[in-house]
């Protein structure tokens, strides 16, 4: 699928709001009130993300015929070798400085690096893998198990099909309250902010509408966002999916529907390319960034906090930046060349 501008401008903005929370909470006594209140709306960068993976997801499978198997091998290649680089560094990170705030084991390690839901050892009211904010990618690597899943119907009944799964899943967990990790994941409302992605898509391949219509469709997202936002509970994943969900899939209709109207805009495009990478490592800045403002307690106050949330954003889409050129894209390139295009070759040889 050719870049969207606009939407690689909202996959920057998703990861950033998510750093700038993290940021935001590690100075929340000193942060001005309603400057800290604003962060925490950050929250809904995560399902901002989910929206944006059904559009990206519906968009690629009408635009070119795929099986199964191969769509599932190009969103390994593409997911998980930096998020297991990601948990292997903090794994041994955290070994190495012997954290007391995480507990590690190998089953927790493990189930992490496989992602599979469960409860976290440091956290036990808490579904996280060991790097928490992998705890999105569950829900991820699912909705591509079901995504492919629905790639073996007809073209013309892949909606309806995806659609019943995901409502059918969605009320099971609804009816039963499930109290197991895995079936609580995938029974989960986030679902549906997937969902809310594929409809878009749908919309906009058809009836991507003009500069009136979108412009509505944002202004509307803005507004529901501020209004519902500050109501969500981040826990209660029909709060968030109400509060945070709705609003993204008004946005990304608005944003994608004045795809030819965006301009390339480099530095957001290169932030977009790079929202993984700064999603999956700024843990990576913020933890010794807070060491350093914890060891500095003379410098404390709400212009020193505000100057640490952007000196934490600034590192982090640098880091994510670099890891980006250096080592996600280079994996995917060569990893894609080693599994997809040899077995392109073995199909023509033999034929």
């Amino acid at each position: 699928m050719n870049k969207i501008y606009g939407i690689q401008y909202l996959r920057a903005f998703a990861a950033l709001s998510v750093v700038a929370l993290h940021a935001g909470k590690r100075v929340e006594a000193d942060l001005p009130e309603p400057l800290y209140h604003v962060l925490l709306l950050g929250h809904g960068g995560v399902d901002l993300f989910f929206v944006i993976s059904g559009f990206i997801m519906w968009s690629i499978s009408q635009k070119k015929e795929t099986e199964p198997g191969g769509f599932l091998v190009r969103r390994l290649i593409r997911v998980a070798p930096p998020y297991w680089i990601a948990t292997i560094c903090f794994v041994l990170v955290s070994l190495v400085i012997g954290s007391a705030w995480v507990e590690l084991s190998t089953p927790h390690i493990l189930k992490s690096l496989a992602f599979v839901p469960h409860f976290n050892a440091t956290e036990p009211a808490r579904i996280w893998p060991v790097l928490v904010p992998g705890w999105t990618l569950n829900y991820e690597m699912f909705f591509y198990i079901l995504f492919a899943a629905t790639l073996l119907v007809a073209k013309s009944a892949r909606f309806f099909v995806l659609t019943g799964l995901l409502f059918a899943l969605v009320a099971l967990g609804y009816a039963a309250k499930p109290a197991d990790a895995i079936t609580i994941t995938y029974t989960s409302p986030l679902l549906l902010e997937f969902l809310g992605g594929v409809v878009v898509a749908r919309i906009w391949q058809s009836a991507p509408g003009g500069v009136l219509r979108n412009g509505l469709l944002i202004a509307i997202a803005a507004v529901a966002f501020l209004v519902l936002g500050p109501q969500v509970d981040p826990t209660d994943y029909w709060s968030r999916t109400i509060g945070f969900g709705g609003p993204g899939i008004l946005l990304v209709s608005g944003v994608a529907g004045l795809a030819g109207r965006v301009p390339q805009l480099p530095v957001l495009e290169r932030l977009g390319d790079a929202s993984y990478a700064i999603y999956l490592f700024h843990l990576f800045v913020v933890v010794p960034m807070q060491v350093v403002w914890v060891a500095m307690p003379d410098l404390h106050g709400p212009g020193t906090a505000m100057a640490f949330v952007v000196v934490v954003l600034g590192l982090s889409a640098l880091l994510g930046n670099v890891l980006y050129l250096y080592m996600e894209r280079p994996l995917q390139i060569g990893l894609s060349n080693l599994l997809l295009n040899r077995n392109r070759r073995q199909q023509v040889a033999s034929r």
